[in-house]
This record gives C-alpha cells, structure tokens and sequence, in this order.
C-alpha cells in the first residue's frame, strides 16, 4: 500500500491549481486554492505534465526473456513529467498525488521494469548521474476516487498542484473472467494461434494486460492489452509455431493475466 502524508497544508506557500496544460483553476472547498491570492507566492517551477494514465496492472520484466503481471492494490496512477526546465530540479520524493484530503507518495517500482505502458518516457530518477530529469512517476491509490486527483511538488520555497486528466481515476474497476487456449496437436514445423479470451465483468472500463512467455523456438515474451468496457467480451491471439521442434514434443507457454496465470500446451505430431 502507498504511504500517506497528512493533509497539512501552509497557505503562505501553496500556489496555483492547474490541469495538465499548466492552466490555472480553483478547486471549491479546497483549503489550498485561498492562497492563490496570497502576495509573495514564490512562481510555479518549470515543471510540465506530459502525459497522464490509469492502469490497474502493468507488464514487468521477470527476467531477459519472461514477463510477469503487478496488479495495483487499487489502480496504478502514471503521470510523465518533465523538470529539465527546472532552475532547480525536484527530488522524486517531492511530488504526491493529491486525492480529496490524502497525499499518496510515489510508489517504488518492484521487481523489474515495466514495459508496455500508457505513458511515455523512463522512470523519473533525476538523483542518478547524467539522467535527463523527465519521466514518469506511479502511484498506487485506491480504486476509485471520489474526485480527479492532482499532482502535487511541495519544496521548502512553496507548494503547487497540477490537476490530471484521468477520467477512469473516479470510475468504478474492471473486472475479468478469462481463458486461453491452443490447438491440441499441430504438425512439425506449422504455426498456429494462442488464444486468450476475456470478459469484462466489473462496473468500469479497463485494460486486460498480460503476456504469453514462449520457450520454442526461443524464450521471449509476447505482450497483449485486450481494452473492454463493462459487460464486453474480447479476445488476443498469439502467433506461435512449432519450427525446430521434435515430433511427439509437448510445448507448453506460460500465460500471465492479471486475474491469475495459467499453461497451455500443444504437442507435435509424428510426421
């Protein structure tokens, strides 16, 4: 779970509202936005939000040539922005996502690398030797927000907020029922389909995201992103083959889904 700061904020020092084209607004009810008027606010640092994305899973690296699935205890908030323009850049533990009266601090990404995602650019770490301080941040929050979140730098000059265009952030999650499957039998050197199906059976739209890991004719992973609103049903197929492969060999693919992994296997015929 994402750790949470308390709601404290300095009226001296908190400064504009904006979405992610760093166009001021207001938030009604919001302690934050009165001190928009407060003379002396320091002026909002060269920071720009260049791309916002809900996730509730992403694909990681497991090793070279296998992927595997996280799934968020909630949803996965990604926001990509760029500091290069900064006179001073921020810190990775500078920024949160502001939801309603929580602060989210950003989430440390486990295991390998995530690939495959909706959002551009590297992970932001500015703090690593000759890094271009642009890219993304994650954030870990529960699966549905009562209101659009916003992302928040607090330095010690100030505090400023970017609200996010994440509509799915405020939906109710996606939920998935799903198979895979393939042929019994194929013959020497044939290609042939894996199929994964699945059903959305949540109240909200999202994205199933898995991976097919293949270990003939060589170890590699194959990514799928099947989109689907509530109720819908859809599919992925996976070109697969048996090139090089004995008769009366079994090859087995790992899948992995965010609803579980599963095995399916397709033996080679005798010529």
């Amino acid at each position: 779970m994402p750790s949470r700061r308390a709601f404290l904020v300095s009226l001296t020092t908190t400064g504009l509202v904006g979405c992610v084209g760093n166009t001021p607004s207001t938030r009604t009810g919001s302690s934050a936005d009165t001190a928009t008027t407060v003379p002396g606010t320091p002026a909002r640092p060269a920071v720009t939000i260049e791309a916002a994305a809900v996730q509730y899973a992403y694909r990681h690296i497991e090793n070279v040539d296998w992927n595997a699935i996280r799934t968020a205890d909630g949803q996965f908030v990604f926001v990509t922005v760029d500091a290069s323009g900064a006179e001073s850049v921020p810190d990775r533990e500078a920024f949160a996502l502001a939801t309603d009266d929580e602060f989210h601090d950003a989430a440390a990404i486990e295991r390998r690398y995530p690939v495959g995602l909706d959002v551009p650019g590297e992970p932001y770490m500015p703090e690593q030797v000759d890094t271009d301080p642009r890219g993304w941040l994650v954030f870990d929050v529960p699966a549905q927000l009562d209101a659009a979140p916003s992302l928040r730098l607090e330095r010690d000059t100030g505090s400023w907020e970017w609200r996010l265009d994440v509509e799915k952030a405020t939906t109710p999650p996606p939920a998935w029922e799903w198979t895979a499957s393939a042929p019994d039998t194929v013959a020497p050197d044939e290609s042939f389909d894996i199929t994964v199906s699945t059903e959305n059976v949540g109240d909200g739209p999202g994205t199933f995201r898995g991976a097919v890991n293949f270990s003939i004719p060589m170890y590699r992973p194959e990514g799928f992103d099947i989109v689907l609103d509530p109720g819908e049903f859809g599919e992925a197929t996976i070109s697969a083959s048996s090139n090089d492969a004995d008769p009366e060999t079994e090859l087995e693919y790992g899948v992995r889904t965010p609803a579980g992994k599963s095995t399916v296997a397709v033996t080679v015929a005798t010529e």
